[in-house]
């Protein structure tokens, strides 16, 4: 298979799918970047709004779910990391889950 290469700025957004997210989606959200906070640092508002162009949101959810588990294992069982550390581990338990 090719792959081709385009530009950043040529990405496009998705239509938003989902208007309403499920009962207690919010909250859930809410809970999982509180964790991550320190490492990803996009707003509530952008991250609802992308769930809301998900095909599944609820399976989504669940993964960033996971990665606020396994991150907050990971940080607490190294109490010495450095920020750099921290979003280090991060972006190895995100690019975990594209694969």
């Amino acid at each position: 298979m090719k792959t081709n290469k385009i530009k950043v700025s040529d990405i496009k957004i998705g239509p938003i799918r989902q208007e309403v997210l499920p009962n207690g989606f919010v909250v859930r959200v809410q809970k999982y970047k509180e964790i991550i906070k320190e490492v990803e640092i996009s707003s509530i508002e952008e991250t609802l709004s992308n769930f809301q162009r998900d095909l599944y949101p609820e399976k989504e959810l669940l993964i960033w779910e996971n990665m606020a588990h396994f991150y907050e294992i990971s940080v607490r069982d190294n109490p010495d990391w450095t920020s750099k550390d921290k979003k280090k581990i991060f972006d190895e338990i995100l690019m975990s889950t594209l694969s």
